[in-house]
C-alpha cells in the first residue's frame, strides 16, 4: 500500500522526467517507436486487471449517458474548439479540433483511478469513444473545414478492437484462471506499472519529433500557451457536461475529455493530416502531462 501512496504522490516526478529525455536524450528511446502499440495494450491490460468487469458491464446498461459523454467528447468540444480559436489563433485551430476530436486515451483510466474517481466509468468511456471516433473525426473535419479523411474506417475500427479485446481476454485469463493469487498480490503495483510504461510511451513519442520541436522553440512557446488553454477548456467542459453527477464520476469524465489518445492522434496525422498538426499533437504532451499533475493537486477544490 505504501508503493501506491507514493505513486500517488510523486508520479509527477515521473512525467516530468520522461519529457526531458524525450526532448534532450531521444536517441536512446527511438528504437522503441514501432513497440508503442504494445505498451499501449499493456497498459490497458493491467486497467482490465485492476477493474471488474461487472463495474464496465454496469455502465454499458445506461447507454443514454455513455452517448451524452460520447457526444460531449468527440463532437461539442471540437465545435466549442473551433469557434474559441478560430478568431485568435486561426493557424493552429485545424490542429487544436482535431485533439479535441480525440477519443480518450487509455491513461486517462490509471490517472483517474489515482485521483480516486470512477476508473470503471472512464474505462468504459475510453472503449467506447475509440470505437466512435473512426466515425466522427472525419464528420467534424468534413463539417468545420471541408476537409474529407479517405479512412479505411473497417481496418481502423478492426485494429482498435484488437487493442481493447488482446489485453481484456489476457487480463481475464490471468486473473480469474492461470494467476489468480499472483494477481491479487500485485494488485497495489498495477499503478506504478502503469505510470512507468506511461512515461516510456512518453519519451518515445516526443522523441519522434524533438528535433523539429526544439528547433522552432520560440514559436513552440506561443504554441504551448494555447495548448494549455485547449486543455483547460477540454476538463472544463467534461467536468460540467455531467453537473448532476457525484464528484468521482465528474473526475472520470473530465479526465477522458481532457486525456486523450495521443498515439490515434499521430497515426491519423502521419496519414492523413500535415506535419504541423502531428508535431502539434506530440507537443500537446507537455499540457497534457502538466495539466495531470495539476488537476490532481486541485481536484480537491472542484465541486
Amino acid at each position: 500500500m505504501t508503493i501506491l501512496k507514493n505513486v500517488d504522490k510523486y508520479f509527477w516526478v515521473m512525467l516530468l522526467t520522461s519529457i526531458f529525455l524525450g526532448f534532450y536524450l531521444p536517441t536512446p528511446f527511438l528504437i522503441f517507436e514501432p513497440y508503442i502499440i504494445y505498451i499501449v495494450m499493456f497498459i490497458i491490460g493491467f486497467l482490465f486487471l485492476k477493474v471488474d468487469i461487472v463495474d464496465i458491464v454496469t455502465h454499458i446498461k445506461n447507454p443514454f449517458l455513455l452517448l451524452y459523454v460520447s457526444a460531449v467528447n468527440l463532437i461539442i468540444t471540437p465545435a466549442i474548439a473551433y469557434l474559441t480559436f478560430r478568431y485568435i489563433a486561426p493557424e493552429l485551430t485545424p490542429g487544436l479540433v482535431f485533439l479535441a476530436a480525440l477519443p480518450s486515451g487509455v491513461t486517462s483510466a490509471a490517472f483517474t483511478d489515482i485521483m480516486k474517481g470512477r476508473t470503471s466509468l472512464t474505462l468504459t468511456i475510453i472503449i467506447i469513444t475509440n470505437l466512435l471516433s473512426i466515425l466522427t473525426i472525419p464528420f467534424v473535419f468534413y463539417i468545420l473545414f471541408n476537409h474529407s479523411m479517405d479512412i479505411n474506417i473497417a481496418e481502423l475500427m478492426l485494429n482498435l478492437l484488437k487493442v481493447f479485446a488482446i489485453p481484456f481476454f489476457i487480463a481475464k485469463v490471468l486473473k480469474h484462471v492461470l494467476m489468480k493469487e499472483l494477481t491479487s498480490r500485485l494488485q497495489d503495483y498495477y499503478n506504478i506499472i502503469i505510470i512507468t510504461l506511461f512515461s516510456l510511451m512518453l519519451t518515445v513519442s516526443i522523441s519522434y519529433a524533438s528535433e523539429d520541436l526544439l528547433s522552432s522553440l520560440q514559436s513552440s512557446l506561443s504554441t504551448l500557451g494555447y495548448l494549455f488553454l485547449a486543455f483547460i477548456i477540454f476538463q472544463i467542459v467534461g467536468y460540467f457536461s455531467v453537473f448532476w453527477m457525484k464528484k468521482g464520476e465528474k473526475l472520470a469524465i473530465s479526465n477522458s475529455n481532457m486525456l486523450t489518445n495521443s498515439i490515434l492522434g499521430i497515426v491519423l496525422a502521419l496519414a492523413f493530416l500535415t506535419t504541423e498538426i502531428l508535431n502539434l499533437v506530440i507537443l500537446s504532451l507537455i499540457p497534457w502531462s502538466v495539466m495531470v499533475i495539476a488537476k490532481h493537486w486541485y481536484k480537491r477544490f472542484l465541486p
